[in-house]
């Protein structure tokens, strides 16, 4: 059983503690990235959100030798358009986008020896003159489509079993910190589409009181609350509301085969509820399998799925004649319609 030093040990918990109460609107702001490479005792972190199949990187913070800054959108030039050409021979990149694993820190090392990355064209491209000779990264959840990591690089030590600790347990902290920013924002971009009275209707937007006391609910959301909830009498039970005070994080309930998860935020003096409801059948596919799914539920083709993942079209459909046995329909249009339904929560 891998276990941390009491020094470390309070490292940790100091950086869960600044995570808990940080405020800012960036999820992961640069003097963090900081602190981050401090405990990791390196000079350079960096904090990037991609969309991978359309080769853009849509925000990155970065904190470098006592420095720090953050861009978003990202225009990287000719290292960013080096970077998508060459990144599959990239050790690390190549194993996450193979096996979606993006929330287990992995180091190069664990792939190749210093001798054969530097051997990479990708190396020598991007990272020589940088002297970034070692990588760590870990990161949160994907979507299937968007991906964030932390990436942490040194040029003379490598990282250690110490330094992998370290990130496995902070990821869940991470990744907390990510969905309360994330859920503040959609509550936000909600409130300012009810005042403006435009753009998608807010059809898992649900406003109440303090107390609980529903204040706007569409016909959607009221659906799903008396299905899950049967809130009485215009009220979101009392329950609910604590739960998710005190957890500070989504409460999930399922029934039918569905599972409906609801975040809260408060904004503008109500607390906002953004409700998600999913079809468990999902939980059916792999890992790979839902990757694929969530391509073909953004119109991709077979080609543009193939190209986007890096795997063989004849690949992707043996893939897909899994999927619609394992979900029990014979279309693709079927087949996107299950993961459409696992709606209510935009990426951002």
């Amino acid at each position: 059983m891998r276990t941390l030093g009491e020094r470390d040990a309070a490292a940790l918990a100091a950086l869960t503690a600044e995570l808990a109460v940080l405020a800012d609107a960036e999820p992961f702001p640069p003097h963090f990235l900081g602190r981050l490479a401090e405990v990791l005792a390196t000079r350079e972190a960096t904090y990037c959100e991609l969309d991978r199949p359309r080769a853009r990187v849509l925000f990155m913070s970065w904190w470098e030798d006592g420095a720090g800054g953050s861009e978003m959108p990202v225009d990287g030039g000719p290292e960013e358009d080096a970077y998508w050409r060459l990144r599959r021979q990239h050790p690390l990149c190549s194993y996450r986008e193979k096996t979606n694993d993006w929330t287990h820190a992995r180091a190069v090392s664990d792939f190749v020896t210093l001798r054969e990355f530097h051997r990479t064209e990708i190396w020598n491209e991007l990272y020589r003159d940088a002297g970034i000779n070692h990588w760590v990264d870990v990161g949160l959840r994907s979507d299937g489509r968007h991906t964030r990591n932390f990436i942490f690089t040194r040029e003379r030590s490598d990282f250690g079993e110490r330094d992998r600790l370290v990130l496995d347990l902070l990821q869940p902290h991470l990744q907390q910190r990510h969905d309360r920013v994330q859920a503040a924002a959609e509550a936000a971009d909600a409130l300012v589409s009810l005042e403006e009275r435009h753009g998608d209707d807010p059809r898992h937007i649900v406003l109440c009181t303090d107390d609980g006391v529903i204040e706007f609910a569409s016909p959607q959301s009221r659906r799903l609350l008396a299905a899950y909830l049967r809130c009485p009498a215009g009220r979101i039970p009392a329950y609910v509301l604590t739960a998710l005070r005190q957890r500070q994080r989504p409460i999930v309930l399922e029934r039918d085969g569905q599972r409906l998860t609801v975040r809260a935020a408060p904004s503008a003096g109500l607390l906002v509820l953004l409700l998600g409801e999913e079809d468990t059948r999902l939980e059916r596919l792999t890992p790979r399998q839902r990757t694929i799914l969530e391509h073909l539920a953004h119109g991709e083709t077979d080609a543009e799925i193939a190209s986007a993942i890096g795997i063989a079209r004849a690949t992707v459909n043996k893939h897909l004649e899994q999927i619609y046995r394992r979900l029990g329909v014979h279309t693709r249009t079927a087949a996107a319609a299950v993961t459409s339904r696992a709606s209510g929560f935009q990426s951002r």
